[in-house]
């Protein structure tokens, strides 16, 4: 049973500045609803966080993030201070202003640093925008200064115990430009 809820003090979401290539979000997104569904949630105000489980859905315009439990901290004015999605895989999708592709993300853990910028996409990440994206075991974006770091898995090992020729790796797709 899915449990429908509209909470405004949730997702501020400066989780959604994904882009690797300075595209934006959606600048109409901020101003829909927020719209959050899930099997529980529960909030803590004294730990002030609120825990989301269960097929967790939000969506606020373009924007949708999905997980199997989000956590969302916030401070004493209610502002978002971390995000936290995971799943198998956390996925989030969003199409930013002039752009025909959403912009993708999947790991199995995503995390959100408001103090910071921060975005870390950890464990079977990948990001994509289009057919172009990047995989890696660990992959950070710094939205103030709009930096991306993609990092190998450190002791990739393949089934037999050798290490592997590609698992672990980063790899990075970039497809042509259509003329």
């Amino acid at each position: 049973m899915n449990m429908r809820l509209n909470i405004t003090l949730l997702v501020p979401l400066a989780f959604v500045v994904f882009a690797t290539n300075g595209a934006q979000a959606r600048s109409t997104d901020r101003e829909q609803p927020i719209v959050i569904e899930a099997s529980t949630a529960e909030a803590d105000n004294r730990k002030q966080v609120t825990v989301y489980r269960g097929d967790v859905v939000i969506e606020q315009g373009t924007l949708r993030i999905t997980g199997d439990t989000v956590w969302i901290h916030y401070d004493d004015a209610n502002t978002i201070t971390k995000a936290v999605s995971v799943g198998k895989p956390a996925k989030f999708r969003q199409l930013p202003d002039d752009k025909e592709h959403y912009m993708t993300a999947h790991a199995d853990r995503m995390e959100y640093h408001a103090d910071q910028d921060l975005i870390f996409l950890l464990g079977n990440a990948r990001y994509g925008e289009g057919q172009d994206k990047i995989t890696a075991e660990r992959i950070v974006y710094d939205s103030r200064r709009g930096r991306v770091k993609a990092e190998a898995q450190a002791d990739a090992v393949d089934k037999n115990g050798d290490a592997s020729s590609d698992s672990g790796r980063v790899r990075i797709t970039i497809m042509p430009k259509k003329k």
